[in-house]
């Protein structure tokens, strides 16, 4: 055994950012993710498939090893000679922009200080975008030595340069513009009119308002979700977004690409935006419709994209999605199968992969570190289901069997990697929801949105525990389930229609979907299956029993969790038209869709979905202001709470999927409020943070 091979190895698949994976270049060298790579499919199958002429959008959830397909997808097309490509993290872009530090000047008559805040905010963040965009060309341009291969038939290198720097400038210039205020009116138009509205009525929460134990206050000024609100009218959104549009020079930025590829005898350039899932719906439908689709439609195929994103939260815009590929590593779409066996199989082999040939890196066999009581394909086979094959989760698995088990010279088994999925869930994922609620400075729809998600997790697992006791003692399932002690109630199968329900809950891991099949009437429903963990603390076993006679074991009537999530969608939303206020059941939903979501009653506004607060206001209006700082800064204080240690922003930002520029940025303002102290190590001259006891107190005791 090598304690500290160990500990590197589940440190490395622990890492979110793939740039912080130089820190093992000293084991692994200069390009750690040539050493590192394991395509999810044999044959590096979805490498392949990125690496095709055609634009692709890549889909998975936090942590299933997108980022590192792009990084090896970047390796290999250094090796060509044709191909130019780059690399632009959206979230990052994203995330170092903050909305309270954003001054947009002394709006124009009629446009609402904080409509024109918002939107100067997101010119910055498009025009950021672009600017990244032709740093980026200009800095692998200087790397490739394109002096040796310019022609200089249409203009010098030098002129490029100049251009390209000149063309950042203009982009980076948010200014507000002439043709830009006509729709800024309108928008704050309707935004005032919407406001005063909603607070003449005697209804319980309002939009836009601010929530009090008194009732909420009508705001003066428009916040960002106030203006997103405006841009659900469709008419509103596109008039915006042609507006915008016109605000870059995409024509100029077309012409200096032409001439670069042009000159250097290039056939394309392929640029890689990774996170713009991150976004919230405006800003990806803006980012979408102001950088993507000029880029992708009006370049005449000399540009080429490759697009990370997340399942379920994709908008594609005016790009035709028939004409791009759509690859999901997500296990249930990438192993699919009639069999769930088959695809179970596709899915173990991967993790034996990728667990081989990260041990294989740092000179180590897996099998030197399981107790081989019992086979090794018996591990790999409980690594996945613990994990739902993501990577970032089988390294936090890891690393809790390292400080149990390895640590004190002792072989990993069965039971500890149980322990370990039960350990990550209590301290980790189950924190998300309490915490956040309690702590975190945001918006009260995202509360409530977080409080009903943990309502929604609560009504799945009391229905799985309720299940297992009705097959227990007789009352459900019949003969089917005789000669099972402790039959397993992890798995459950919804219609189709409920999907879109679980997309907060896949995207922390609490459950995954498994499998797309049929139910006994031969309707099409969707299997989903609780997090290891989950299953761990309530004592519930995971997965199904062995033996033929149960190769159809969830699709069982009693696994069908469709009528007690609509029961609980009854009490927590409903449908509401956005002029009148008139309120409909959630059941007519489909009716709704049919005729586009126009109010039956006054004929004039437009329904949605409203998520009912009723039952949280009470609980909101007791948190305590003062101890809330933002999300971003609650997740730096639990890293180093629970890493328990000094660490640099790097290390912070490889946990956490952040920049360690926004870490650096963000400590510093958690020093000064008492939280976090930092000081520069006397050994290596670098700055180290770690949790202050007020800190502790406050948020984790």
């Amino acid at each position: 055994m090598n304690l500290d091979a160990f500990a590197r190895i589940a440190e490395s698949l622990r890492q979110y950012r793939r740039a912080d994976l130089r820190d093992f270049s000293k084991e692994l060298g200069d390009d750690p993710v040539d050493s590192l790579y394991v395509d999810p499919l044999p044959g590096n199958a979805v490498l392949r498939s990125i690496m095709s002429s055609n634009t692709t959008f890549l889909l998975g959830r936090k942590g299933t090893g997108k980022s590192t397909i792009f990084a090896k997808a970047q390796l290999d097309y250094r090796n060509s000679r044709d191909v130019l490509s780059i690399y632009v993290d959206v979230k990052a872009l994203y995330e170092l922009l903050s909305p309270q530090e954003m001054i947009a000047g002394r709006p124009e008559e009629g446009i609402d200080p904080g409509i024109c805040r918002a939107h100067i905010l997101r010119k910055v963040f498009l025009g950021t975008v672009i600017s990244e965009l032709l740093k980026e060309i200009d800095k692998t341009c200087s790397k490739m030595s394109f002096l040796e291969v310019w022609r200089g038939v249409r203009r010098s290198y030098k002129d490029l340069q100049q251009s390209l720097s000149a063309l950042r400038e203009r982009v980076t210039d948010a200014k507000l513009e002439k043709h830009e205020i006509p729709i800024l009116q309108r928008i704050s138009q309707q935004w005032r009119f919407q406001n005063s509205k909603e607070h003449g009525g005697s209804t319980g929460l309002k939009v836009g308002g601010e929530i009090a134990a008194t009732g909420p206050k009508i705001n003066t000024s428009a916040s960002l979700s106030d203006f997103d609100k405006t841009l659900e009218d469709a008419e509103v959104y596109k008039e915006y977004s042609e507006v915008v549009l016109q605000a870059f020079p995409f024509s100029d930025l077309l012409g200096e690409i032409r001439d670069l590829l042009e000159e250097a005898r290039m056939a394309r350039l392929v640029v890689f935006f990774d996170d713009f899932s991150e976004l919230n719906y405006v800003d990806q439908r803006l980012f979408v419709d102001v950088v993507l689709a000029p880029l992708n439609n009006a370049s005449n195929e000399m540009v080429k994209l490759k697009i990370a994103g997340y399942p379920g939260r994709v908008y594609y815009g005016k790009i035709d999605p028939t004409k791009v590929d759509t690859i999901s590593i997500d296990f249930s779409s990438l192993y699919e199968a009639n069999e769930v066996q088959e695809m179970e199989s596709g899915a173990i082999d991967y993790a034996t992969r990728l667990l081989d040939t990260r041990f294989a890196a740092f000179g180590e066999k897996v099998s030197d570190y399981f107790d081989l009581a019992i086979p090794l394909n018996d591990y790999l086979t409980l690594m996945f289901q613990a994990s739902f094959n993501v990577p970032r989760l089988m390294g936090a698995l890891l690393h809790t069997c390292y400080l149990d088990r390895v640590s004190k010279g002792q072989l990993i088994t069965q039971a500890a990697i149980r322990l370990a999925a039960r350990k990550y869930y209590e301290s980790t994922v189950s924190q998300y929801f309490d915490r956040m609620l309690r702590y975190a400075l945001e918006p009260f729809e995202n509360k409530l949105d977080r409080h009903n998600q943990k309502g929604l997790l609560e009504c799945i697992v009391t229905e799985a525990r309720t299940v297992r006791r009705k097959i227990q003692d007789g009352s459900i399932g019949g003969s089917y389930f005789n000669e099972l002690s402790n039959p397993p109630t992890s798995h459950f199968i919804v219609q189709p229609s409920l999907e879109p329900l679980f997309r907060s809950l896949e995207a922390n891991l609490l459950i995954t979907k498994y499998k797309d099949t049929r139910d006994k009437n031969g309707a099409p429903v969707a299997v989903y299956a609780l997090y290891y963990g989950i299953t761990e603390m309530h004592r519930m076993s995971w997965g199904y029993p062995a033996g033929r006679q149960y190769r159809n074991y969830f699709v069982q009537r009693c696994f069908d969790y469709s009528r007690a999530l609509q029961e609980f969608l009854a009490q927590k939303q409903t449908i509401r038209c956005n002029h009148c206020g008139s309120c409909f059941p959630m059941e007519k939903k489909e009716s709704f869709d049919l005729f586009k979501w126009l109010c039956p009653e006054c004929k004039q506004g437009l329904c949605r979905v409203v998520i009912l607060a009723d039952d949280f206001q009470l609980e909101f209006s007791q948190l305590v202001e003062e101890t809330m700082i933002e999300p971003v800064e609650l997740d730096i204080l639990r890293v180093l709470h629970e890493e328990g240690t000094k660490m640099r922003a790097g290390e912070i930002s490889g946990l956490l999927d952040i920049t360690y520029q926004l870490v650096g940025k963000r400590t510093s303002k958690l020093q000064e409020m008492g939280l976090v102290e930092k000081k520069r190590s006397s050994d290596d001259n670098r700055m180290r943070s770690c949790i202050a006891s007020r800190a502790e107190s406050t948020y984790f005791e």
